[in-house]
């Protein structure tokens, strides 16, 4: 099917030149959206990220730095994905990203100005050329910011080679299909051109090109006015299926996010339909006002787009506390998740740098307690006994029943080895563009996790042997509770944020103290050589598991 679709496609290019000029322009100008996209991206370098967060704090603020973000990266797609992501990581509150949400959304109507303005109104073949050889030759000579700049150069030359393809196609389909007969005389013709804009923007997946379509089949006289404002409103709601789609995969913050981006377009879209025509009558007042020309169908479509976006803010700007209560009731936290599943590694995190970085962050975090509590059950002591006040010596020489201890090798593979699977597949999936900072801190979070997971498999040698020699009477009980008492130290001091000689030291003490009672006792027969050599052996797997959580020295 989809094979003869594509030679049916083919054969309507290949007979009407008109349409397939059309084709091309459309194809070309989403290719530079795509482009012009990734390098933003790439240039920004988490800057971008770190404005947009910086900005959610308060919801006026939020609202302006989401419409100039759009303004400036023409992508409300990328702001919208970028707000699912700090929700998803943490990093913003569900109003603070609605708010961004709403601002992405006037934003947006920057591109139907500067379509409308410059667009239609030059020839913008003529500039696109040379940005199109610079770009294209930058792109696979240059590296680094060099390149980004010349992927910027050549997304905004196929941008403007798409228009003006876009614009040829409509002044040469002179006998095309033409909707003057849908003038919006009846009631039907305005859901159906909502519709038609819906639909465009979902196939396309960019309100920017639909848009442009309807701008230069206004502009060519192949559409009327009041329904190509209908179908602006139409671009409005289309917009929401990227957000629905890059919710799909992602967690409970990133959906209640899309919730609250598909109820204001559909709430704002409503009110833009039913008060179309007051709203025209508005946009032509405006336009006289300013000067415009009666006939100046473009630009009044423009005003249109951002008087009802604005119109919908207004509107919904004070119900954004109510509504983020809705979406948490809608969309709750599941009550409980597996042990072996990460919380934070959403595939919407993937979209960013800084958001990809705080899940990385967030995860290992979670990956050390475990390691934590399993290093605890390595040295036979409760976790209450050893993080959060400076371990007893009566905790470490109370009774010990060896059936109340799990084995550390059963849990690791139930919960270390699983998260940290996950946690490894996140950081290789990592594809976008990273400052030096922000590598540095993704491979130090790595580095530790995997110290974290060393160290507890050292831990699984000593568990067996203190498990063994548990008994009060053994004549290793004794080594052993000075080794546990010194690791516990070790570990709490880890866990109060302490590094280096702090955390070895406590065992130095104790390897010392044995060594030489070892010897002594060797000499007085007092202690069988094989056990000797068995504490030798857990001194050892002691000394690399506390070498295992010290940080290495940091490289200036």
């Amino acid at each position: 099917m989809e094979l003869l679709g594509l030679a049916a496609a083919a054969a309507l290019l290949l007979s009407r030149h008109d349409i397939a000029t059309l084709a091309a322009g459309l194809g070309l100008f989403l290719w530079g959206m795509t482009l012009l996209e990734e390098a933003i991206k790439r240039l920004s370098g988490g800057t971008l990220d770190r404005w947009l967060h910086a900005a959610t704090s308060h919801p006026g603020r939020a609202i302006g730095v989401g419409a100039l973000a759009t303004a400036l990266v023409q992508s409300s797609s990328l702001i919208t994905l970028l707000a699912m992501s700090f929700v998803s990581a943490g990093l913003v509150t569900l109003p603070g990203a609605i708010a961004l949400l709403f601002g992405a959304n006037l934003g947006t109507t920057t591109g139907a100005w500067l379509i409308a303005s410059f667009g239609l109104r030059f020839d913008l073949a003529h500039y696109a050329m040379p940005l199109l050889a610079l770009g294209l030759l930058g792109r696979y000579r240059l590296s680094g910011s060099l390149a980004g700049i010349a992927g910027l150069l050549l997304g905004i030359g196929l941008l403007f080679l798409g228009i003006d393809f876009m614009k040829l196609g409509f002044e040469a389909w002179q006998d095309g299909i033409r909707l003057d007969g849908l003038a919006g005389d009846r009631l039907w013709h305005w859901p159906l051109f909502v519709l038609i804009g819906v639909v465009a923007t979902v196939v396309m997946q960019s309100s920017h090109a639909t848009l442009l379509l309807t701008l230069t089949a206004l502009a060519s006289g192949q559409l009327p006015y009041l329904p190509a404002l209908a179908i602006a409103i139409g671009a409005n709601i289309g917009t929401t299926v990227t957000a629905v789609l890059g919710a799909l995969s992602a967690g409970v913050a990133a959906r209640r996010l899309a919730g609250a981006h598909v109820i204001f377009n559909l709430v704002t879209a409503a009110v833009a339909l039913a008060l179309l025509v007051p709203l025209a009558w508005l946009v032509d007042a405006i336009a006289e006002l300013v000067g415009l020309a009666e006939t100046a169908w473009p630009l009044k479509l423009a005003l249109f787009h951002t008087l009802f976006n604005l119109l919908g803010i207004v509107l919904m700007l004070p119900w954004i506390p109510r509504l983020a209560e809705l979406l948490e009731h809608r969309f709750p936290e599941p009550a409980r998740l597996p042990q072996t599943q990460a919380r934070h590694l959403d595939s919407t995190a993937l979209n960013h740098a800084d958001t990809a970085v705080s899940a990385m962050e967030q995860e290992c975090r979670r990956l050390e307690r475990r390691a934590y509590h399993l290093l605890c059950t390595a040295i036979l002591l409760p976790s209450a006994e050893v993080i959060g006040h400076p371990p007893l010596r009566s905790a470490v020489e109370s009774r010990i029943d060896p059936g109340a201890w799990p084995s550390v090798n059963a849990r690791y593979h139930e919960r270390i080895k699983p998260l940290l699977t996950e946690i490894l597949a996140f950081q290789a999936r990592i594809d976008v563009p990273l400052t030096e900072a922000q590598q540095n801190r993704l491979d130090a979070l790595q580095a530790r996790s995997l110290r974290m997971v060393e160290a507890v498999r050292f831990g699984e040698v000593l568990q067996r042997s203190f498990l063994r020699h548990a008994a009060p009477v053994s004549p290793l009980r004794e080594a052993h509770d000075d080794l546990r008492l010194a690791v516990a130290v070790g570990l709490n001091r880890l866990a109060e944020g302490e590094e280096g000689l702090a955390l070895a030291t406590p065992l130095e003490e104790v390897r010392r103290h044995w060594q030489y009672e070892l010897a002594k006792r060797l000499r007085e027969h007092r202690l069988d050589p094989w056990l000797a050599s068995s504490l030798m052996n857990d001194l050892h797997q002691a000394s690399r598991l506390i070498a295992a959580l010290v940080e290495p020295p940091r490289i200036n």
